[in-house]
């Protein structure tokens, strides 16, 4: 039986498909929800979809691009890096698109002497060799060996984490760089090293272009995967439907979830490897799109990060050329405590144009329409030793003949990591299916 399954329709399980098909093998791709896309999910606005997450592509994506490229190209459009934050009462703006010997002054500044001794050799070892910029690499790895008993916090001097490695920490993985480990940053580095475009269409249309052009996948949304049992040399999914529970026999199955929510599929069969999933740490996030009658933004200021004080991360321009529609992110130690499952999205809403207010044009701004989201599992965080981790959960796992795990915890959060890991996961599964 030439086919396989694949639990999860977020971005690890689109692309645990998608190579799956270049092998020949038809798929039936599992998926709770009504549609594609999982975490980065869109909602619509004035007929027009907006993406929830993972609309910024970096240049180095190579194969999420090459994804892109097969199911016959996007239009792309600049975005870059523009941002702000506050530093005692003070304005401080960061940008990549000019007077680039003034940006790296203001890094320097920002970071501090001591902060600047701690990343020169971990972003030189990333911007040298572009696979170091993963979860689970050699130069990575014996960082963790080294340092990873204490967090980010303790790793870099509290100037150069308060300014520099806080703003990444948090938007990156919803979490503080006391809840970050050494071992994993680099994942965090190659996003920062690289720049950004958007699909102009909008990541939405990838996605409803993917299911029409993918033929051997079968999309079964609704789906919800139940558990999982090992059955003659193969692996039996139990899963429900419309209040009715099924069951299907596969080779070949990938799980493809984040690791909280890969638990209860074996917690039963593989406690062990239950409780090793568990260790992944994940962290909520809470995202408002809000459209505007005029622009919020100046083109020269389209972000501004907050410290750890406040429970709004980050606040930016949807686009370039959407200086009208707001993203506001909601991650960190400050946000879990006041904005949760059941806060109201007008609440939510309100208290982020409170908090930008002082700085960006929301005064008698007519609000016109917003969308909201609260996500839970959220943000990936990973775990101290985090390689060694990963090498106990396929150690555990290596006696389920043709059960594989791929998901944001492999390679990193990052699109590209997620389609790096599900291309390796693939492929050893494969190759386990020749042998």
């Amino acid at each position: 039986m030439n086919k396989a399954a694949v639990v999860g329709g977020g971005i690890s399980g689109i692309a645990a498909a998608f190579y799956l098909q270049k092998y020949g093998v038809d798929v039936d791709l599992y998926e709770t929800g009504n549609r594609l896309g999982g975490r980065i999910g869109s909602d619509c606005i004035d007929g027009r979809y907006l993406d929830f997450g993972g609309k910024n592509i970096g240049r180095k994506y190579n194969r999420f691009r090459e994804f892109v490229s097969e199911l016959g190209g996007m239009e792309f459009e600049y975005f870059g890096f523009n941002t702000s934050q506050v530093i005692n009462g003070n304005v401080v703006k960061l940008s990549k698109e000019k007077k680039r010997f003034f940006n790296i002054l203001r890094v320097v500044s920002l970071a501090g002497i001591g902060g600047i001794k701690r990343l020169l050799p971990l972003m030189k070892a990333v911007d040298k060799d572009a696979s170091q910029g993963f979860l689970n690499t050699t130069y990575f790895n014996r960082i963790a060996d080294r340092f990873d008993e204490a967090t980010l916090a303790s790793f870099f001097p509290k100037r150069c984490t308060d300014h520099l490695i806080r703003p990444v920490t948090v938007r990156m993985n919803g979490a503080e760089p006391q809840e970050c480990y050494p071992g994993n940053f680099g994942s965090n580095l190659a996003l920062v090293l690289d720049s950004y475009e958007q699909i102009k269409q909008g990541m939405h249309t990838l996605l409803d272009r993917f299911q029409a052009k993918s033929k051997s996948v079968n999309l079964l949304t609704e789906h919800h995967v139940i558990t999982i049992e090992p059955h003659n040399g193969g692996t039996t999914i139990y899963y429900s439907h419309e209040n009715k529970t099924s069951r299907a026999e596969y080779n070949t199955v990938i799980v493809a979830l984040p690791a909280v929510q890969a638990i209860a599929l074996v917690s039963d069969l593989l406690p062990e490897l239950a409780a090793l999933l568990g260790n992944i740490r994940y962290y909520p996030v809470a995202v408002a799109i809000v459209c505007y009658r005029d622009a919020v933004f100046p083109d020269t200021q389209r972000a501004m990060v907050f410290d750890s004080s406040s429970p709004l991360s980050n606040a930016g321009a949807y686009g370039i050329h959407d200086l009208d529609i707001v993203r506001y992110t909601f991650s960190g130690k400050a946000a879990r405590s006041l904005v949760t499952k059941e806060s109201s999205s007008e609440e939510v809403v309100f208290l982020g144009e409170k908090i930008i207010e002082p700085y960006f044009s929301i005064r008698q701004n007519i609000r016109q329409d917003f969308i909201y989201k609260y996500i839970s599992p959220g943000l990936c965080a990973y775990s101290p030793y985090h390689y060694q981790t990963l090498e106990k959960i396929d150690d555990c796992n290596r006696f389920f003949k043709g059960l594989f795990f791929t998901g944001d915890y492999r390679r990193g959060a990052s699109i590209e990591a997620c389609f790096r890991a599900s291309a390796e996961t693939v492929d050893i599964a494969m190759k386990g299916r020749s042998e």
